[in-house]
């Protein structure tokens, strides 16, 4: 499985709003960090992982051994994880331990204290994924339609465009325009970008978006911390 391909599973397995335990395999089974804050991780924080994982060279692996179980281990295999969202106790390994020391690389794929962060870039992005994220700009623009400082003008000028265009094909209307395939890519990221910046202002107190609206919208938020 390519990485791409692995990321795109890994991104519809994991529940971002889920917390998931931390798990390492050693020698002697399967422990958990010695630091109790380390010991878990919001589903969020597992996507990331999955990404840093992904974008190493070699790339590493990712299999899902249980349902709400995330295995991830790195291209030589030194280094394996389980995530298990704490709602499936059933699926954690049996009698985890603490370890004092914490496998080599361990923090870095976790991106916690010590760690030498791997980028996250927009580039990532598919255009499918920006498509994706340009409804999600509609959906947050609708929901708050009055001005918003948020909301470039070259931004609010695309929206129409992608309202009119959803608003005819919705209603069958003939030759329908297809916004959505007319739509270069700095335009798309441009309401990406748009989507981001309404999200953050308004968030989505009436759960209009779905995972993977909410996934693609923390991935442009990941880019955007320092590093």
């Amino acid at each position: 499985m390519t990485p791409d391909r692995a990321y795109a599973t890994a991104r519809q397995l994991i529940d971002p709003d889920a917390d998931y335990t931390v798990h390492v395999r050693t020698e002697t089974g399967w422990t958990q960090p010695a630091d109790p804050d380390h010991r878990e991780l919001s589903g969020l924080d597992v996507l990331l992982a999955a990404r840093r994982l992904l974008r190493a060279r070699p790339a590493g692996h990712i299999g899902s051994p249980h349902p709400d179980t995330l295995d991830m281990h790195t291209s030589d295999g030194r280094l394996w994880l389980r995530f298990t969202a704490t709602t499936r106790n059933d699926n954690d390994p049996a009698q985890p331990a603490t370890n004092d020391r914490a496998p080599e690389g361990l923090w870095r794929l976790l991106g916690l204290s010590g760690s030498s962060l791997v980028p996250v870039s927009r580039c990532d992005l598919t255009d499918s994924d920006l498509r994706t994220l340009a409804h999600t700009c509609l959906t947050l623009s609708q929901a708050h339609p009055h001005p918003q400082p948020v909301v470039p003008p070259e931004a609010a000028l695309l929206l129409e465009r992608l309202a009119s265009s959803t608003e005819a094909l919705d209603t069958g209307l003939p030759s329908a325009p297809d916004t959505d395939d007319d739509l270069s890519h700095t335009e798309l990221l441009t309401l990406a970008e748009t989507a981001l910046a309404l999200y953050r202002t308004h968030g989505d107190p009436d759960d209009l978006l779905g995972r993977p609206e909410v996934l693609l919208l923390a991935h442009l938020a990941y880019d955007d911390a320092p590093l």
